[in-house]
């Protein structure tokens, strides 16, 4: 039988949480403190948030590390040397997603942990209704701006360097949508997703059918599916009827993105090694949507984007950081021309 563990159990549990992510963490402060938790500290995991532990009194400690950064496994091994508090090492990934049900389950089954480290719960631990905590980001989701302008952001070799510095310079109010198209394998979509979400306070997650597509998230293009934003702004996943070596197919993404939003599109191609892109943003231009790229010397191999550039329909050139900027500024251009 499922029951709910009593918000009482939780009043007054002190704890620290380091997460990468501000928006992870706003979400977390947000659903901690309604189920009666103190969040005490609510930072990235770093030399500062260690020093500031002793000083504060702490129950608990949650941790959501990046497995790949071995800075944090230092850090970790400070950490553990230095206090005795409890630590739940915890993947917080579950709020990048729009399914209430699994965030539900997952915070159901993170505040049974707490209860049980900290001596709030004795003998077997009950088990969570999967609604009783869930964020509810489809109401959330209500309250923002259905995409209309969508840029695709394309990627080989090399690519997830420059897209994790591009997506750190956006702002949380980035008033467009982003498709990645990102060559990899199929396995490493869910996984790409997580960890870009870390690092920009954007909405990052894979495609899904039926999601309606907001100004503020980052898709991430399926790999051996054809993405499609469909005429009310939800995706659609098709087969992927034409063969191509690459997958996703860059060309097939910009093509269709092009088609559907028009000069309300756009494409930046990053590092990469193939010539995927070149019939796309052919396809993007001719629909009125500007074609920019990542400039040769920062790209670990700039085959790509050189070939895009050697069509002629390249407008702008510069580092993912320029790229960022000149976007921004773009985007906040049009919405001042056309709202």
């Amino acid at each position: 039988m499922s029951v709910n563990l009593p918000k009482s159990e939780l009043r007054g549990i002190r704890i620290a949480v380091a997460t990468a992510s501000s928006r992870h963490r706003d979400k977390l402060q947000k659903i901690f403190e309604r189920a009666g938790l103190r969040v005490i500290l609510n930072e990235p995991f770093s030399d500062s948030f260690i020093a500031k532990i002793p000083h504060n009194k702490i129950d608990v400690l949650l941790l959501d590390l990046d497995e790949g950064d071995e800075t944090q496994h230092l850090l970790l091994e400070k950490l553990l040397e230095s206090t005795e508090i409890p630590i739940i090492f915890n993947d917080v990934s579950a709020l990048a997603f729009n399914e209430p049900g699994k965030q539900g389950k997952w915070f159901g089954i993170l505040m049974g942990k707490i209860a049980e480290i900290t001596g709030r719960l004795e003998g077997e631990m009950p088990d969570m209704e999967a609604g009783s905590y869930a964020v509810n980001e489809t109401l959330s989701a209500r309250d923002k701006t259905l995409a209309t302008r969508v840029w695709v952001l394309a990627a080989s070799l090399g690519g997830p360097d420059a897209i994790k510095r591009f997506l750190a310079k956006l702002p949380e109010d980035f008033p467009a949508s982003l498709i990645l198209a990102q060559h990899l394998g199929a396995s490493f979509e869910p996984l790409l997703a997580q960890q870009l979400d870390r690092i920009t306070p954007l909405r990052v997650m894979p495609a899904r059918v039926g999601h309606s597509l907001h100004h503020g998230e980052i898709i991430v293009a399926p790999v051996g599916q054809r993405l499609r934003i469909n005429p009310i702004g939800v995706i659609e996943l098709l087969p992927q009827v034409i063969p191509s070596f690459y997958t996703p197919s860059i060309d097939t993404v910009i093509t269709d993105i092009g088609l559907r939003f028009g000069a309300n599109s756009g494409a930046i191609i990053f590092s990469g090694m193939c010539d995927d892109s070149v019939l796309g943003v052919r396809a993007m231009h001719a629909m009125g949507g500007p074609i920019w790229t990542q400039e040769a010397e920062s790209c670990v191999i700039s085959n790509m984007p050189d070939q895009v550039r050697n069509t002629g329909v390249s407008s702008y050139t510069g580092t993912p950081e320029q790229l960022a900027a000149k976007l921004v500024e773009h985007l906040t251009q049009r919405q001042a021309d056309y709202g």
